[in-house]
């Protein structure tokens, strides 16, 4: 599977793998959405995805992640992209690399066991947790500073991680996820 918005650079990679003595059949998706439409993850042996297909958002990299799970996951680097992004695939070709090179990248892969786990952890810890379920009930970074005996610093660094582990940057979907996973409801806290 190849996931390239680009047709010059797909049709390149393409080419590329075509001339490959053990190829196999392509699967093409313009968008990560898309790619995500074909469902039968056992179906391909590698993926390999454009990071500016998952809009620099560690959600989309997550979904992408999970559902590929048992597969090697390689970027396909052309722009530029947060780059905390490319840690999380197996391996990278970057559209500046050698034939050589990106034949090599993909015959290792082709045939290799992916790792253990391709999911990005995305558990909260108990104290992000509380910073949540606080800031979920309307209170203020200095409040919820004050209520866990720790500094607004800290709760700032607490939320930014809340919203990259949970891939939402607004209060109010922090507020929808603390509703939906029970950390809180209409009425307060759920204990």
């Amino acid at each position: 599977m190849i996931i390239e918005p680009s047709a010059i650079i797909r049709e390149g990679i393409s080419a590329i793998i075509e001339s490959m003595k053990d190829s196999a059949q392509l699967s093409f998706a313009d968008t990560v959405e898309e790619a995500l439409k074909f469902g039968q993850t056992d179906l391909f042996k590698i993926v390999i995805v454009n990071p500016v297909t998952l809009n620099n958002s560690k959600k989309h990299l997550n979904n992408l992640l999970s559902l590929y799970n048992r597969t090697n996951v390689i970027g396909l680097n052309s722009n530029h992209y947060d780059r905390n992004l490319s840690d999380n695939f197996t391996d990278n070709i970057f559209i500046t690399d050698k034939h050589e090179t990106i034949t090599q990248i993909i015959s290792k892969h082709f045939n290799a066991a992916p790792p253990a786990s391709n999911e990005i952890d995305n558990t909260l810890s108990e104290r992000e947790i509380d910073v949540l379920k606080l800031l979920a009930t309307g209170k203020s970074n200095k409040e919820i500073a004050e209520q866990l005996f720790i500094s607004v610093h800290t709760v700032i660094s607490h939320r930014k991680n809340i919203s990259s582990k949970l891939g939402v940057k607004s209060t109010a979907a922090l507020v929808i996820y603390a509703v939906a996973n029970g950390l809180i409801d209409v009425d307060g806290f759920t204990e």
